[in-house]
């Protein structure tokens, strides 16, 4: 296969293997712009019966021929070149992957709210799950410290400790104790070591540690107390977590051969075009993008190119639905279902979608249920990503998010709900966003092949955000504060198009309102508060709000208050979801 040179590349396919689907998709250049053309799909065979990740891939590709008309394989494999020809392969070839198991890792670090901190904020930004958490200021005992490694057999153990210029003595001790418990597991099950401490150490960990294991080496975490670098250690756990995977999962390393390197953890995908969009927003609030997977959820956040990242292996819509369910109380879940089911009917329809991940539900009391399990995933997601925002982000309220000016949402759960209404609300109702923010859906689950292929062309990138290949469903706006009592004027707002004034439009607290806005237009509107209430201008603050974009729904004004309060009485219950509903198509 030759090489793809990025400044020539004309075509692109982005390959995607995830736990439930494997999809290939297909962009090119038409009229001087790339788009998006085309994508196939097909059942990921990670694992039973297949074990065997490319078969999927295959069918995926098979299916993309057929769609396009264009050749993509022949017997000597994919036909990824810079010299193909129109209607022959693709000039380049980027994978994403999220398939497979996380990775087990013990995280150690000097102190708990220092280096083990950052230690842990590294792993939780890729597919690991955290295990055991070991520091000098647990007040464990050295062998209790040796039998929680032996115990729990990590895949990955990572290692920071010590300022460059700081502790030694006390990051040895603990090399000691790894040294100690590496040697009492048997060599073939030992797990590999990432170093991220004190950088003036490495020899003497290397002494320690090298014979044992394979060791990995990264700078510093934490070169200084009041200073996070986690880069460069990133880059290394990505290439640690491939060369695991590879070993464990049958067909991965072919794959990242065929992808001539251009491979990410989805996750960091997302991230990238996360922080690519809080670079171009002209706003002091940041962008949020949400993954919504069948075994993991991983949110992104950016605010002036500084991106947090968090991935959740725990929470997933199919093969990680228990670790929802172990962190819920159903009465969360049955909140928002229209209909009147039994305690045992839901939990029963949960406890068995985890075994048929891909499965669709088959009416629509089960197509309420999962969108309920979507929206508790979500909302555990962003609840423990609150800590990982910002701590000079705006906060309207405590237990809100900050203000985000773009929402992107992928997943197919919520991006393939039969009605665009009920993703919107799904979002709303998880998200329960504050002040003014567009929501943006990638119907076409495209995000992560955007963020994989800016490495090869950022132009590819730029060009499909700006293309319609991504529903912009509305710009919202969140009043918060301390309300009097639901149903009460709460906001008067006045749009004004092309220098024509529109009717003022009362808002009551407690419900959902749209005003017309057509996809793509711009507006001027007037907000007047009534009461003490924030949408970002301060509090009980009314003014001008420039050029707001409408959406598919148009504006949509949620006055329902944080957090959003739902009935407990099965009738009340039903009456305001459907009322919240038809809001939004206009019933």
């Amino acid at each position: 296969m030759t090489k793809s040179n990025p400044s020539q590349s004309r075509s692109l396919i982005s390959i995607e293997v995830g736990s439930a689907n494997t999809r290939a998709l297909f962009f090119d250049a038409v009229e001087s712009r790339y788009r998006f053309l085309a994508a196939g799909e097909a059942p990921s065979t990670i694992g039973a019966p297949a074990f065997d990740l490319n078969l999927g891939v295959l069918e995926a590709l098979d299916q993309l021929q057929e769609f396009t008309g264009r050749t993509f394989l022949t017997d000597r494999g994919l036909l990824i070149s810079r010299d193909n020809e129109d209607g022959v392969g693709a000039n380049a070839v980027c994978t994403t992957f999220s398939g497979g198991p996380p990775l087990k890792v013990v995280t150690v670090g000097l102190l708990g709210e220092v280096s083990l901190e950052s230690v842990n904020n590294l792993v939780h930004s890729s597919y690991c799950q955290v295990v055991e958490s070991l520091s000098l200021n647990d007040r464990r005992r050295p062998e209790s410290f040796i039998d929680a490694i032996c115990q729990t057999l990590p895949d990955l153990v990572v290692v920071a400790g010590g300022t460059n210029r700081g502790a030694s003595r006390s990051v040895v001790r603990l090399a000691n104790y790894l040294a100690l418990a590496l040697n009492l597991i048997p060599e073939k099950q030992r797990p590999q070591v990432l170093f991220v401490g004190n950088e003036n150490l490495q020899e003497e960990i290397d002494n320690l540690l090298g014979a044992l294991t394979k060791l990995y080496h990264s700078p510093n975490i934490r070169p200084n107390l009041d200073q996070e670098s986690l880069g460069p250690a990133t880059q290394a756990l990505t290439s640690i977590y491939f060369d695991i995977q590879s070993r464990k999962l049958h067909g991965l390393q072919e794959l990242r051969e065929f992808s001539e390197g251009q491979m990410l953890p989805a996750a960091s995908a997302l991230g990238r075009v996360v922080r690519f969009l809080s670079t171009v927003i002209d706003s002091p609030k940041g962008v949020l993008g949400i993954d919504l997977g069948a075994s993991n959820t991983s949110i992104a956040s950016a605010f002036a190119g500084e991106l947090q990242l968090r991935v959740f292996p725990e929470l997933g819509v199919g093969g990680s639905l228990p670790g929802m369910i172990a962190e819920t109380h159903l009465p969360q879940i049955m909140r928002w279902l229209p209909y009147d089911l039994s305690d045992d009917f839901v939990l029963d329809y949960l406890h068995n979608k985890p075994l048929f991940a891909r499965s669709l539900p088959a009416s629509p009391e089960e197509l309420a249920i999962e969108q309920a399990a979507a929206r508790q995933v979500m909302r555990l997601a962003i609840g423990k990503s609150l800590p990982l925002f910002p701590p000079d982000a705006i906060y309207p309220l405590p237990g809100t998010v900050p203000w985000f000016d773009r929402i992107l949402v992928s997943g197919s759960a919520v991006a393939r709900a039969p009605r665009l209404e009920q993703s919107l609300l799904m979002i709303l109702d998880a998200i329960q966003p504050v002040g003014i923010a567009t929501v943006i859906l990638d119907q076409n689950n495209l995000v992560n092949a955007v963020g994989a292929s800016a490495e090869i062309d950022p132009l590819l990138a730029v060009h499909v955000l700006e293309s319609n290949s991504f529903i912009n469903l509305a710009t919202v706006i969140s009043p918060v504060g301390n309300t009097r009592s639901n149903g009460n004027p709460l906001l008067r707002i006045q749009v004004v198009r092309d220098g024509e004034k529109e009717g003022v439009v009362e808002i009551r607290e407690g419900g959902i309102t749209t005003i017309p806005l057509p996809m793509g237009r711009v507006a001027d509107i007037y907000v007047q508060p009534l009461q003490n209430v924030n949408i970002g201008l301060g509090s009980g603050r009314g003014g001008w709000v420039r050029r707001v974009v409408g959406g598919v729904f148009g504006l949509v004004i949620d006055a329902r208050g944080r957090p959003i309060q739902v009935p407990t009485s099965l009738t009340r219950r039903q009456e305001i979801l459907q009322t919240w509903q038809d809001a939004l198509i206009g019933g």
